[in-house]
């Protein structure tokens, strides 16, 4: 393994990550180099490594087998969504030779009270100003979710055009006055109105699956809530537990 440039271990994870969809990085039966051959190879200490892998541990992509070794968790099928993946949907159904991409795209400023949902616990004022984005974005050409999100202009002032056709979530990466704390999740199902019907191709009233988002800052502020709607007929959403 050639040794490669130090990184950070957001870029490790991504680079991991990668690696290991790729079929580069684990030997034939799954397991992952050792620690310090890995450290070596991507020039980083122990530290920011064990961080990184304990990100992908609890992302689903890998288990850790005490005295043993780093291990890659068997493949799950390609359209599975993690509910415990910490990163922007673009990187959690992300596999090589796979594009997901928004084929529409609009925003808005609203208040509150025009908003068409609200965080659960809600303590936002009627006048309280929101960036309201919808989009309906497709994996392979194929129509994948519709998406509304409401962020606080307060927070966020606006959201670069080009962001929308990309990761939002990689934009608030990137701004260094922004940083994201957790994301609750609460999963339900209702009836689909438009336009999400027609994109997926169903009924009005046929049933979807909701995940919603009600995400914070590191600081426990609000900065976005979110509602994603998923063609039930391709909806399927993984989770793991660990035991030790």
């Amino acid at each position: 393994m050639e040794r490669k440039k130090p990184i950070d271990i957001k870029t490790l994870v991504e680079e991991l990550m990668e690696e290991i969809q790729n079929g580069e990085l684990a030997d034939e039966n799954g397991k992952l180099p050792s620690e310090h051959t890995l450290m070596s190879y991507y020039n980083v200490s122990r530290y920011s490594l064990r961080q990184a892998l304990a990100q992908l541990s609890d992302m689903g992509f890998i288990y850790q087998a005490q005295g043993v070794g780093s291990f890659i968790r068997p493949e799950r099928h390609e359209k599975i969504r993690n509910l415990q993946n910490n990163l922007g949907i673009t990187e959690e159904i992300a596999r090589p030779g796979r594009k997901i991409e928004t084929v529409k795209a609009s925003q808005r400023i609203v208040s509150a009270a025009e908003a068409e949902f609200l965080p659960r616990n809600n303590d936002l004022t009627a006048d309280t100003q929101l960036i309201e984005i919808e989009r309906l974005r497709t994996l392979d050409g194929e129509p994948y979710l519709a998406e509304k999100s409401y962020y606080l202009q307060s927070v966020i002032k606006e959201i670069p055009k080009e962001s929308l056709y990309d990761s939002v979530f990689n934009y608030f990466e990137q701004n260094k006055d922004i940083k994201i704390g957790f994301i609750d999740k609460v999963i339900s199902s209702e009836e689909l109105s438009e336009p999400s019907a027609s994109f997926f191709g169903l009924k009005i009233g046929a049933p979807t699956l909701v995940v919603r988002d009600d995400t914070f800052l590191s600081s426990g502020k609000l900065l976005a809530f979110s509602k994603i709607c998923y063609d039930y007929r391709k909806a399927e959403l993984f989770m793991f537990k660990k035991t030790y």
